[in-house]
């Protein structure tokens, strides 16, 4: 099973505080996040230990050599949406081969609206996606979940299908 190991940079108390809503999350989630992903996907992730730093700056997937960094002012539900958007990026990162009209972003969301849904509902989904959609400047978070979504969930797990199939998956 895949481990998640916590850690914070700062002893600010706002900080060590999130790093203990992180660790809840994983603790009590953390079955069902792997399995739903896993499932979904129909991808396995391949790193067995993440190392996660708990700060105040952008949310960064890392990759296996650089550890995940996750914010810690968000919302207990955001947090929750912010690691599974994180750890989807880690589960992708196998596909190498990818269309050049998708970026890992369009191709991540082809399934984490699902993947939220089925973790923590429709609403939860749709929240989680109007808040990154209300974000600005480092990626168009906006027209990117507006361009996935409209697809019907079928389509959205075909095409994620067709790019896996790409890679030999």
């Amino acid at each position: 099973m895949l481990k998640l190991k916590f850690s914070s940079i700062l002893n600010d108390p706002s900080v060590v505080t999130a790093t203990d809503d992180y660790l809840n999350i994983w603790g009590k989630d953390r079955s069902k996040i792997v399995a739903s992903m896993e499932k979904i996907s129909g991808l396995s992730f391949q790193q067995k230990e993440i190392s996660v730093i708990i700060y105040e700056g952008i949310s960064f997937s890392g990759d296996e050599d650089l550890p995940m960094k996750l914010r810690a002012s968000y919302s207990l539900d955001e947090k929750k949406g912010t690691l599974i958007h994180e750890l989807g990026h880690r589960l992708i990162e196998q596909i190498k081969e990818r269309p050049a009209d998708l970026d890992e972003h369009l191709i991540l969301f082809l399934i984490l609206y699902d993947i939220w849904a089925e973790l923590y509902g429709q609403d939860f989904a749709d929240e989680m996606v109007n808040i990154e959609s209300s974000r600005k400047g480092y990626y168009d978070y906006k027209s990117c979940w507006a361009n996935v979504l409209k697809l019907s969930r079928d389509e959205r797990l075909n095409r994620f299908n067709s790019i896996k199939g790409l890679n030999g998956q």
